[in-house]
């Protein structure tokens, strides 16, 4: 907590937030918070192995894009190929791994990504009133855990680790009233993952004498990270648009398309209604939902079904939970486990055969599979919309140090 400073310009101690615990209680107070971090490492670490022995699967996109951002034709990467929906920070980041080696950037990426889902999360824990604290926070940490390493440390998408990790940083400076450090997180999720774009509506809930600063930040962030590779390939814009094939257990099929492949056209149609949707909860009231509202309505329009998706919405899920809610639960959290977990195989052309129980039905039912995800997506949109307000200025005198 800050000090107060007085006319002298003596510096006094600040007081204690009200229900704070003192002497003997916040010594137990203590203990009971190192135990409990403890143990979120330990069973961070623990899901972490287990997901090792079928490990950051997609890292090779990765390495040769980064390969190829540092190359003699690095600004044409994307014009060249049409195929990545990676940008360039999450290429640039492997770079600096790559002193590293292969093997060893491969396993301080799956540490670090493995990490930064609880940390950006408990970055936000300051904010929250007193009141508001306790077991119910430390649930939320540990229910994301399972969803997280999928994309950690399964699938490694660095992408979708740092598009979330700037959001949630944006969220957290949109809090304090720094709409220029708020907007340059944004893009910088957005120079991470092209769809990370459709939380620019957070921008919304700083002040309105500075949407200016904050939107002008977005602006220009944009513009020196994709800028470049735009000018020297104009062809880079309808690269980041491909046809995608379409999975008969996305939120696309079930909605009744059905041509193989998707056209371009989706990815703007998935970006006009998921910002609507996330500006709607925005202007609502419902700050904490804009993230989770955000993802919904792009999985239930994405032509994919990707199990890796399931590591960004609990982030996105479990911020709701804890400042949307009064839950004493992460009941989202854990619903949106529960319906995105997807088995995993990795003798795919042979799934049907090799697989039993509830893995062989979730491979034998990719449409029933499809309408329970699009079920999600609509319950979870409707629950941020026509849930309670949330007072962001609540959060906002929540005394925190930095």
């Amino acid at each position: 907590m800050r000090a107060l400073r007085g006319r002298s310009g003596m510096t006094a101690p600040s007081a204690a937030p009200a229900g704070a615990p003192s002497g003997p209680k916040r010594t137990r107070s203590n203990r009971w918070t190192v135990a409990l971090a403890v143990a979120l490492v330990a069973w961070t670490v623990a899901l972490a192995v287990i997901t090792s022995s079928s490990s950051l699967l997609s890292w090779h996109f990765f390495a040769t894009g980064a390969t190829g951002l540092v190359g003699a034709d690095g600004l044409h990467l994307y014009a060249n190929n049409p195929g990545y929906q990676i940008g360039p920070v999450a290429f640039l980041a492997t770079v600096l791994l790559s002193p590293l080696g292969a093997s060893g950037a491969k396993v301080v990426a799956a540490v670090l990504m493995s990490a930064a889902g609880p940390a950006c999360l408990a970055l936000l824990v300051p904010l929250l009133p007193a009141r508001l604290r306790g077991p119910r926070v430390w649930w939320a940490l540990f229910a994301i855990v399972p969803g997280w390493v999928v994309l950690s440390v399964r699938w490694g998408h660095l992408d979708d680790v740092l598009a979330m990790v700037f959001s949630v940083l944006a969220l957290r400076c949109v809090l304090r009233r720094r709409a220029a450090l708020a907007g340059l997180l944004v893009a910088l999720a957005a120079a991470s993952k092209p769809w990370a774009i459709e939380f620019a509506p957070l921008l919304l809930g700083v002040d309105r004498r500075v949407w200016k600063v904050a939107f002008g930040t977005l602006a220009a962030g944009l513009a020196a990270t994709w800028g470049p590779f735009i000018l020297a390939a104009p062809g880079t814009l309808q690269a980041l648009t491909p046809s995608v094939l379409l999975a008969p257990g996305s939120g696309l099929y079930a909605l009744g398309f059905r041509d193989a492949t998707v056209p371009a056209w989706d990815r703007t149609v998935a970006f006009l209604a998921a910002s609507a949707a996330a500006t709607a909860a925005q202007l609502r009231g419902r700050w904490a939902g804009v993230l989770v509202v955000a993802l919904a309505v792009r999985i239930a329009l994405d032509p994919q079904d990707n199990a890796y998706y399931v590591g960004s919405v609990v982030i996105a899920a479990a911020v709701y939970d804890v400042f949307g809610t009064r839950w004493r639960g992460p009941w989202l959290t854990l619903v949106s486990t529960a319906v995105l977990w997807q088995p995993f195989t990795e003798d795919w052309n042979n799934r049907l055969a090799t697989t039993t129980s509830y893995a062989h039905w979730w491979f034998s039912n990719p449409a029933i599979v499809g309408w329970i995800h699009l079920a999600w997506c609509v319950g979870t949109v409707a629950l941020v919309l026509l849930g309670p307000r949330t007072d962001i200025g609540e959060a906002r005198q929540v005394p925190v140090v930095v």
